[in-house]
């Protein structure tokens, strides 16, 4: 365990903007982190490279890049304010066919670039799969090589010691000390990117009826493509395409936001005798919008009034240059 210490993140200046066309709708407060490569510079040169150069509107784009007094390549990262997929889907419900097809095709999407080596993913934390107040997927994974740059200016450097930790599998990863008896290391997020947008997948596909037809198909095809290649991943995105046409995932309002909570105003007073002007704004305004009264029971709409007189108006020009 150690930290680095960078006094100061500078950036020059450059800056790296995403794609024009985006799904990802800012909602509300967004949130930036900094990165720094120092754990291993060419994976998370690559990683820049890719968001630099707007790789989609599904991952979180870089919007400056520069680099430590120490030489390491940072980066700021723009994440948008979203509600985290499991938050998400508790406030759905069960989503229908349509809507787990729209939140699942941009994730398997990623998984298939992914898997080919066409961009750079890394660690999907629990929280990195969330979605917008406008229903667009969006994918905040870690780096890879990097340690964040907390607002002091130190780099967090979790660096394993290789002559303590022995390398394995997750579950049996030990670290002994010389003299000590061996000690269980804590575990961490799972490595693998594309395997955990995969896994998001299939969580959504999990909160769909059992009894549709497209999860009897899905359901093994996703299961193997978790830890599959790029063919099996695009195996599981076709036939995700292809269960029901995509639909728009629409938030359920709460009762309270269809009010604004402002008490009611009072009745408008009676004019006064011989207040004239009150009198004429009030019959011009019933006109407007009620229409002008013809008879006891009905009104004529202000509109179609006009639009007859632009008419009859019309008309008559037409026949007086005739004659």
């Amino acid at each position: 365990m150690g930290e680095r210490r960078c006094p100061q993140v500078w950036f020059d200046g450059r800056e790296a903007r995403p794609a024009s066309a985006t799904l990802v709708t800012m909602t509300t407060a967004e949130r930036r982190e900094r990165w720094c490569g120092a754990l291993d510079p060419s994976a998370f040169a690559r990683w820049v490279a890719d968001r630099s150069a707007g790789c989609g509107a599904h991952l979180v784009p870089v919007v400056r890049v520069g680099r430590c007094p120490d030489g390491h390549l940072a980066a700021e990262v723009l994440r948008p304010a979203v509600r985290p997929l499991g938050e998400a889907l508790d406030v759905l419900g069960a989503p229908t066919e349509g809507v787990a097809v729209t939140l699942t095709v941009p994730l398997l999407q990623v998984a298939v670039r992914a898997r080919a080596g066409a961009v750079e993913v890394g660690t999907v934390p629990q929280d990195g799969v969330g979605v917008d107040e406008s229903g667009a997927v969006l994918v905040a994974d870690v780096p890879p090589g990097a340690v964040p740059i907390h607002a002091d200016g130190a780099c967090a450097a979790d660096l394993p010691r290789q002559d303590t930790c022995a390398t394995g599998p997750r579950s049996d990863r030990t670290c002994t000390e010389p003299g000590r008896q061996p000690v269980r290391a804590p575990l961490r997020d799972d490595p693998d990117g594309p395997r955990q947008l995969v896994l998001a997948a299939r969580m959504v596909w999990d909160r769909v009826d059992a009894r549709a037809p497209a999860r009897r198909a899905l359901d093994p095809v996703l299961d193997a493509a978790k830890d599959g290649d790029a063919a099996l991943v695009a195996e599981a995105l076709d036939l995700v395409t292809a269960a029901a046409p995509p639909r728009p995932v629409r938030w359920t309002r709460p009762v309270s936001d269809l009010f604004d909570g402002r008490p009611a105003g009072l009745p408008p007073r009676d004019p006064a005798p011989g207040d004239v002007g009150v009198l004429l704004v009030r019959s011009v305004r019933d006109v407007v919008e009620r229409g002008i009264p013809l008879g006891a029971a009905r009104r004529l709409p202000l509109r179609h009034a006009v639009v007859g007189v632009v008419l009859a108006g019309g008309l008559a020009t037409a026949a007086t240059s005739v004659l």
